[in-house]
């Protein structure tokens, strides 16, 4: 039934997409280039409702409890009823926190997951919460994997092959352990991303994007990653499937970018919610990279973190040795980010016409 469910959420976004389009610049849902936007021509913001809609549909024919199904398909409504409008009139980000604070707690409570325990972190022993820090924890992680996937989707294709990368991860892991709703829900959203980056990746055959996902389908992609990973690490029984810290490999590329965007701003004195041009992506393209190949980096390297952890679960490496690897990974990667132009070799030049087709607006937080 999972199978079938995913082709159907596929199909739906599918369709949903090339329906919803039209409408999308009848109601002036569309991103037009301009100012930090260097896109070619004016796009429909109409990807996140696509998902959605086949999200809907998929997780409906799934055979997972009505509380979980129900959370999680009311936190993806009030997200993307959220980014729609922001996407629309562009929200300030205190603006849409009270959502994505509303979607985290609808999860929590609906499905019972919290983050119970961090795993043995320092080798001092496991680092366990009490019910209340559990809630306000899992609401700070929840929050924090929304706006990753947020700040990830500056350039065409590149939220949603990380994300898929992590649904594959999760339907791996969960099949394993016998975990029959995350593997069910990992596939239907697997088939909604595919469906979208169809109409989303910087292929060569393609000299612009038919459809954005925007803040509706960023933060959809950021919650349900955030909460399948919990799911997933956080499941009844002594032995876990993997540990809480082993499951950053798989999202690590989103990961460095909050952290680091963070720390970036509050660095220079200015909110960390304030957009900027430092993203991984704009290092590469201001490093002379082509659009097609900073997207083919910056995929790659998602490729290699999510290996790293599946090899740090498949030797049982302890959970402090998978977070030195991780902050070592972390510090290689935001060099090399800041190193590209002298490695690449290349002037900094500005982009032509093609290469800027996949370069998007950076309005996240």
């Amino acid at each position: 039934m999972s199978w079938e469910a995913a082709a159907a959420s596929f199909f739906t976004c599918w369709l949903a997409i090339v329906a919803l389009r039209p409408l999308a610049v009848a109601v002036d849902l569309v991103d037009r280039p301009g100012g930090r936007k260097t896109h070619h021509g004016d796009v429909p913001i109409v990807g996140g409702l696509a998902m959605f809609v086949g999200i809907v549909l998929g997780v409906g024919l799934l055979p997972v409890p009505g509380n979980y199904a129900g959370a999680f398909l009311a936190a993806c409504a009030v997200l993307v009823t959220v980014g729609l409008i922001d996407d629309r009139f562009e929200l300030s980000p205190w603006t849409r926190f009270p959502g994505q604070i509303a979607a985290a707690v609808v999860l929590i409570v609906g499905s019972g997951t919290t983050i119970t325990t961090l795993g043995d972190l320092f080798g001092n022993g496991p680092i366990d919460f009490s019910e209340y820090g559990s809630l306000l924890f899992t609401v700070f992680i929840i929050i924090s994997g929304i706006n990753a996937f947020n700040m990830l989707d500056g350039m065409d294709g590149l939220a949603g092959t990380v994300a898929l990368g992590a649904y594959i991860a999760i339907a791996y892991i969960a099949a394993s352990a016998g975990l029959s709703t995350p593997l069910a829900i990992s596939l239907v959203m697997i088939g909604a991303v595919c469906a979208f980056l169809i109409f989303n990746m910087p292929l060569r055959s393609k000299r612009r994007a038919h459809c954005f996902m925007g803040d509706a389908g960023s933060t959809v992609l950021g919650v349900s990653v955030a909460w399948l990973f919990i799911q997933i690490s956080q499941s009844p029984g002594p032995v876990k499937p993997i540990s809480a810290v082993n499951t950053l490999w798989f999202v690590a590329l989103p990961v460095y970018e909050v952290v680091w965007s963070t720390i970036r701003r509050i660095i220079r004195g200015v909110s960390p919610f304030k957009a900027d041009s430092d993203h991984f992506h704009h290092m590469l393209l201001k490093a002379g990279f082509g659009t097609r190949t900073a997207f083919a980096v910056l995929t790659a390297l998602a490729g290699l973190f999510a290996a790293i952890g599946l090899l740090c679960r498949q030797y049982q490496l302890t959970d402090r040795t998978c977070l030195l690897l991780l902050s070592a990974s972390g510090a290689v990667t935001i060099t090399l980010m800041y190193s590209a132009k002298r490695i690449w070799g290349a002037r900094e030049v500005p982009a032509g016409p093609l290469e800027a087709t996949s370069v998007l607006d950076q309005r996240a937080p």
